[in-house]
């Protein structure tokens, strides 16, 4: 298997790291809360660009991206490592 990068991109607002998003609708109007961490490890990545973009536009984070190794993230993966 070649080594393949693929680009992820993550939510970052000051030193938290964006987790998650959740919506409700409370009297016809869409609320939404976002969950964020201070531990790298547990941030969601987006793999596609345009949605990580349109979070931000509601969390005010700011977009930053990183090259993940794809044949690196599997043999470690088969070596019972976890990531």
């Amino acid at each position: 298997m070649p080594n393949k990068e693929y680009p992820y991109y993550f939510i970052k607002l000051g030193r938290l790291y964006y987790v998650t998003e959740s919506c409700r609708h409370i009297k016809r109007k869409e609320i939404s809360s976002y969950e964020f961490t201070n531990d790298e490890l547990v941030a969601f990545p987006f793999d596609t660009q345009s949605i990580a973009k349109k979070t931000i536009d509601g969390c005010n984070g700011i977009l930053y991206s990183e090259i993940v190794y794809l044949r690196i993230i599997l043999a470690k993966e088969n070596a019972g490592i976890s990531i």
